[in-house]
């Protein structure tokens, strides 16, 4: 069976958190009806050396349902049904992110109050020499918040990253998957070894967090910096908005997903 299914439909499965190949290969099912992983993967262009680990995703999530039998076959859910569970997963991330804007950021905010002079420095110059400084000196954990994820920036910072990790300093990295590009797999593979990395839809900016106590956040483009943007990158060691950063890369962090190399050995 031939049906057109308009890109809107790819998109919606898409942001809903499906990787390229999940919403090929569900849309296939339900357009063609039962197939093995061999027709799915003729169909699909999905590579066959893939094709297993997609289904399995896809049945993980009860997307989709296994017939036995040689060979093995595989049939998408009905999609009300797929649907209903779809609106209950997001319905909870819902309340997860309300629950950490209600009940942890707001009793931070207080009340409104001036406030004569707050510890945040704008960083001119030798701006990268200062973040190699800060990394040096972290000793419990590092966390990156990458919304413009730069494989040049891990490559140079690496072999202080391995440092700190042989120093059991913990490193976690929040990557928004949707500005994730990957050229070099080795450089994602090396920092992969040596910390956490989590990808998740959206990150709001650039960041380095040290020891949960100082920050550096660049609101233009990571190491695309020129001189008229120098005065967008910040030294932030104000402890409420610290504070902030830390319950935002919690809420994120409970959001996204683990990141494997394998999705994108393709």
């Amino acid at each position: 069976m031939k049906t057109n299914i308009s890109q809107e439909v790819y998109a919606a499965l898409k942001e809903y958190g499906l990787t390229d190949y999940e919403t090929r290969a569900f849309v296939a099912l339900i357009t063609n009806g039962v197939s093995s992983a061999k027709e799915l993967s003729d169909r699909t262009n999905i590579p066959y050396s893939r094709i297993y680990d997609v289904l399995v995703n896809l049945e993980t999530q009860q997307w989709v349902k296994v017939i036995s039998g040689r060979p093995m076959k595989y049939k998408a859910e009905r999609p009300a049904f797929v649907a209903k569970l779809a609106k209950k997963e997001l319905e909870e991330k819902y309340q997860r992110i309300e629950s950490a804007l209600l009940e942890k950021l707001e009793p931070l905010y207080g009340a409104e109050e001036t406030v004569e002079s707050t510890p945040i420095w704008i960083l001119n110059g030798q701006v990268f020499q200062k973040v190699e400084e800060m990394i040096r000196t972290t000793s419990k954990n590092l966390t990156l918040f990458l919304k413009n994820p730069n494989e040049k920036m891990i490559s140079d910072y690496f072999d202080i990253f391995l440092d700190l990790s042989e120093k059991k300093v913990e490193i976690n990295v929040l990557v928004d998957e949707t500005h994730l590009k990957i050229q070099n797999k080795n450089t994602w593979r090396k920092l992969a070894s040596i910390a956490h990395i989590q990808l998740v839809k959206h990150v709001l900016f650039d960041a380095f967090l040290f020891d949960q106590s100082e920050m550096i956040i660049f609101l233009t483009s990571f190491m695309k910096i020129d001189i008229k943007d120098e005065n967008m990158v910040f030294l932030i060691q104000e402890n409420r908005l610290i504070n902030y950063s830390k319950t935002y890369f919690k809420m994120l962090w409970s959001m996204g997903r683990k990141f494997s190399m394998r999705e994108f050995n393709n």
